[in-house]
């Protein structure tokens, strides 16, 4: 009975042994998981954390040696070496793939390279040795883990594809040393072995006690008792080796609270060692009022709990800590003291903290978040699913997520969904989903498949985002980059891509097609006399007029203001001069009406051909606008079709030129500033300047005002000019403000199209206010015909600039039909009398009159008066006789750089 009993125990405790030793395998293999993926994540932390130290847009098209200094890379090298100096982490660094081949942009080194000086200088450096699975990580865009061998040693490394600001595709890598990750492991396995020889060591007593022979035992209980007794020392002494390296703090106290026995990890636990600790009394020493009461519990025979953050006597640790008091009593039954054992629980309360504080992410996420099965059962859904379908949780767990299936999804994206899913990758899509109620939504989704240690798929889990609102307002934004807010019709972009579309269209089919160009006539007339409201309004209505006599597949668009531009697909040139036509003849019969007033409606319009000979949709526009430039000079109300050998045609095409040559003058800075002298006649005064302005050719020519002007005004782009002057000019003045107090003023050039440019007079304004030239050396001259033509803008110009000390001088007068009547409403400073006068002043008595009268209108008004085109000596002594006060021309000298100035010492001048 005694060996049946005695099998029996002996079976039970092999079982016990095998299921430790299975368990502490299971338990060794999931703590060897679990550092895998902590390694992982920590390779993928600093991997991602290397493109951050990078200067910002680091990577960038077309890298080459030289890009940056060898300070620059050094200081690079140097930041992620500090990066990695704080953790297990041996290498950083970020590569690039060019002509087949991998190269380093940045790297860490150790501390020992460091000191050595050794691979401080990585950028652009060819990574020889580089794992040939690195060409293909491009394509794939996903992150590869690998153990590799290269001269630096054994990792394993993670590779992530990053792509920097302008689109420019790199590798952010990190490595970490095996010889590091199998201490670690080495560590665990020697944890593992502890806890195993712990149990084996508590049941071997066990098994000693049950392997002597039962009967002999009790024959002979004398030896039986000297065994049991040398066991019992045996067993003390592997009770107290167990104690000692036991992984929680394990300590003996009397029954006055003072320690008396300690194991070595209570004194790691508190950060103090075997001296100072043993004869340590806790009533009196603790702090903690919380462990203090746990431990007066222990005292008073009941085990004493703490749980919580705690701060050690000594202050040199801080912890989470778990710890127990259980009281100890004597044969009596009385309180002797007690046994306490702590716990370092910060690593696990962290680990759980940080659960907690993702369960909570996930929950409070402004995103769905969709939890399932494998075969796609929902398991968990987080109350933002309740929020965006309507649907709660007891509604769906259990059910397939197709219940949100609209049917407006393609098939394709779910069957893509699967198929990648089921590889193993994460897949990204839109659906077009079903709420509760049966309103549709827009959901953008991320599903990834969750693995078990195995690798095998065991969820899936979904972050969904209701982008139905974005998907609104980006097709919002989408038809207002695409179309003009005015009308509707297409903006000047999106024509030209249609436009380039019918031209690629006609070379590759010989097809052909036409376009025109219609331009609404005197529409300024409506705009200055009714205003901006009208002028929109009657845009309008002209687009609606010529949306309705074109085919569907024809497309109509306003480029700007009073233009539209029309393709015709598919049409002949008789086709498109039909259409024109009637366009015209309804407008005939149209009349727009604005409160009291009504007008009439003109269009000048030209047409050109798109076919196999159109060289390219900017060719086609350029040809169709001068055809319509054409029309309009020819008369208005017109039709023109382009014909590349038309005189008129061939002026315009110049203009188009020159306006091309100005906007790359204006790129290149390629104007330059030339002088030319304004002279007292009647006084000694200081010598004034008008500036002028030459473009250089890109050939080093320089050009004359008069050959790119008229083009300049022509397509708007004088303003340009006249800001480019004036900045110049005034830069140019505030450089040398110091030798020029031999100059009175100089005199800039402003066109007709800047005095009602409101910007370029807040420019102005703010140039004089902030900069270092004085306003009473800076004068404005503008022409009487652009003064009188923006009357109301040219007074309020002067009046802003002349407040400031300005002066202002008006060109070309007697020129206009009305100056005299237009004079008293200008508050100009000087007038220049035009130059047509004075030319013939001395064999020409009406011109002698004139600038007589001139110059006496002037005197009266309060005004100097200046003598252009002053070209021989004889015109300039007759002008002193007139009282003329200023002359300007050859006589006195021809322009000359604006630098010559600084060359001329005389400070008065008298001719």
């Amino acid at each position: 009975m005694t060996f049946k009993i005695s099998k029996r125990v002996y079976i039970a405790i092999l079982a016990y042994l095998v299921g430790v030793m299975i368990y502490v395998g299971w338990d060794y293999n999931s703590e060897r998981s679990q550092l895998y993926r902590q390694i992982d994540q920590d390779l993928t932390t600093s991997a991602l954390t290397a493109p951050l130290l990078l200067p910002e847009n680091f990577h960038h098209h077309n890298m080459k040696p030289g890009d940056i200094s060898a300070e620059a890379d050094l200081h690079n090298t140097i930041k992620l070496s500090d990066y990695t100096r704080h953790s297990d982490i041996i290498y950083i660094y970020t590569l690039i793939l060019q002509d087949n081949a991998v190269y380093f942009t940045s790297a860490s080194v150790t501390d020992e390279e460091m000191k050595a000086g050794k691979d401080l200088y990585n950028y652009l450096l060819p990574y020889t040795d580089a794992d040939p699975r690195l060409q293909q990580l491009s394509h794939s865009q996903k992150k590869l883990f690998l153990e590799i061998k290269d001269h630096w040693g054994h990792f394993r490394s993670v590779f992530i594809p990053q792509t920097a600001s302008d689109g420019t595709p790199y590798i952010a890598a990190a490595d970490i040393e095996i010889s590091h990750i199998q201490s670690l492991l080495q560590q665990q396995f020697l944890k593992k072995s502890g806890f195993a020889s712990l149990f084996l060591l508590l049941l071997f007593p066990l098994m000693l006690i049950f392997s002597a022979d039962q009967r002999r035992w009790a024959r002979n209980l004398e030896v039986s008792v000297r065994e049991r007794t040398r066991e019992l020392h045996a067993s003390e002494k592997r009770l107290t080796s167990i104690i000692e390296h036991s992984p929680v703090g394990i300590f003996h106290y009397d029954q006055n609270a003072v320690i008396t026995m300690i194991n070595h990890r209570f004194a790691d636990i508190v950060g103090s060692s075997d001296s100072v600790l043993v004869g340590f009394n806790m009533l009196e020493k603790l702090t903690d009022e919380k462990l203090l009461a746990a431990l007066r519990d222990a005292l008073q025979g009941d085990i004493g709990r703490f749980e919580g953050p705690y701060i050690s006597v000594s202050g040199q640790r801080k912890m989470y800590l778990i710890a127990e008091f259980v009281p100890l009593r004597d044969a009596q039954g009385q309180i002797n003291g007690g046994v306490g054992v702590f716990n370092d629980a910060t690593e696990q309360q962290t680990t759980t903290n940080t659960l907690k504080k993702l369960s909570m992410a996930v929950e409070q996420s402004p995103n769905v978040v969709v939890i399932t099965d494998v075969s796609g059962q929902i398991e968990y859904v987080n109350p933002r699913f309740t929020d965006i379908t309507g649907y709660y949780p007891e509604e769906v767990i259990g059910k397939n997520p197709r219940l949100l299936n609209s049917g407006e999804t393609a098939a394709e994206i779910y069957s893509d969904l699967w198929k990648t899913l089921l590889s193993g990758q994460e897949w990204r899509g839109v659906f077009h989903n079903k709420k509760k109620n049966g309103e549709y939504y827009w959901a953008e989704e991320i599903i990834s498949p969750i693995t078990n240690n195995l690798g095998e798929i065991t969820h899936f889990i979904a972050l969904q985002e209701d982008i139905t609102e974005v998907r609104r307002i980006s097709d919002e934004i989408n038809f207002q980059t695409t179309h003009d807010p005015l009308t509707g019709l297409l903006n000047r972009r999106q024509f030209e891509n249609e436009l380039t579309r019918i031209v690629e269209h006609a070379d590759k089919h010989h097809s052909h097609h036409v376009l025109c160009f219609i331009d609404i006539d005197q529409f300024k007339i409506i705009n200055d006399s009714c205003g901006h409201l009208a002028g929109d309004d009657l845009l309008r209505q002209v687009s609606n007029l010529i949306r309705d006599k074109l085919r569907s597949r024809d497309t109509l668009a306003r480029p700007g203001s009073d233009e539209f531009l029309l393709l015709l697909e598919n049409a002949s040139l008789a086709q498109g001069e039909r259409v024109l036509q009637m366009i015209m003849n309804d407008l005939k019969q149209f009349r727009f009406q604005w409160e009291d007033h009504t007008f009439s409606v003109e269009i000048s319009a030209g047409l050109t051909v798109i076919d196999r000979h159109t060289s390219s949709a900017v060719s086609a526009l350029q040809d169709v606008d001068t055809a319509c430039s054409t029309a309009k000079d020819a008369g208005r109300n017109r039709i023109h079709i382009y014909n590349e050998n038309d005189e008129l045609q061939l002026i315009r095409k110049g203009y188009i030129q020159w306006a091309s040559e100005i906007h790359r003058a204006l790129d290149n800075n390629s104007f330059r500033l030339y002088v030319q002298p304004v002279v007292p006649l009647q006084k000694l005064h200081k010598t004034a300047y008008e500036v002028l302005i030459r473009l250089q050719s890109e050939s080093g020519d320089l050009v004359a005002p008069g050959a790119f002007l008229p083009a300049a005004e022509r397509y708007n782009i004088a303003p340009q000019i006249d800001r480019w002057v004036i900045h110049n000019t005034l830069q140019w003045m505030a450089k040398n403000i110091e030798q020029l107090v031999h100059i009175d003023s100089l005199a800039i050039n402003l066109s007709g199209q800047s005095l009602g440019d409101d910007a370029l007079l807040g420019y102005i304004i703010r140039s004089i206010e902030q900069g270092a030239v004085p306003a009473q050396m800076i004068k404005f001259e503008i022409t009487e015909t652009a003064a009188i033509a923006n009357l109301k803008d040219a007074q309020i110009f002067i009046r802003s600039l002349k407040s400031l000390g300005c002066r202002f001088a008006l060109d070309d007068f007697g020129s206009g039909l009305s100056s005299f009547a237009y004079l008293k409403n200008l508050p100009v400073d000087l007038l220049k009398i035009d130059g047509m006068f004075v030319r013939d002043i001395i064999s020409d008595p009406v011109d002698e009159a004139m600038v007589r009268s001139i110059n006496e209108v002037g005197h009266i008004m309060g005004m100097e008066t200046i003598a252009e085109f002053v070209e021989t000596d004889e015109i300039m002594e007759r002008l002193r006789q007139l009282g003329v006060d200023y002359a300007q021309g050859y006589a006195i000298s021809r322009p000359v750089p604006i630098d010559t100035i600084l060359s001329t010492t005389s400070e008065t001048a008298l001719l």
